[in-house]
């Protein structure tokens, strides 16, 4: 069962920080500093944990939950494309 784990948890983790990174905002649109920081720190996790795996591969510890939180958060990024403030609902 872990060996399906750990690739899902990669590609689910890389096409979220991808994702998030590829964001283009459109012209004229409000900076948020809170929002900004929240993207930030989604990049920086979603992206340490696919180095993670790419790093220690099989004796990454992963888990059937964390793989069910990245899939939900990889949909609402991409309904959202790659729009946090969208994500969060901020106005």
């Amino acid at each position: 069962m872990n060996s399906i784990l750990i690739p899902a948890v990669f590609l689910a983790s890389l096409a979220i920080c991808i994702r998030l990174l590829t964001y283009r905002p459109v012209p004229h649109a409000r900076h948020r500093p809170g929002v900004g920081w929240c993207a930030w720190l989604l990049i920086i996790s979603s992206g340490g944990q696919a180095l993670q795996i790419l790093l220690f591969g099989s004796r990454s510890t992963v888990s059937v939950w964390q793989l069910g939180v990245l899939l939900v958060l990889l949909v609402v990024t991409y309904r959202a494309r790659g729009n946090v403030a969208r994500l969060l609902r901020v106005d």
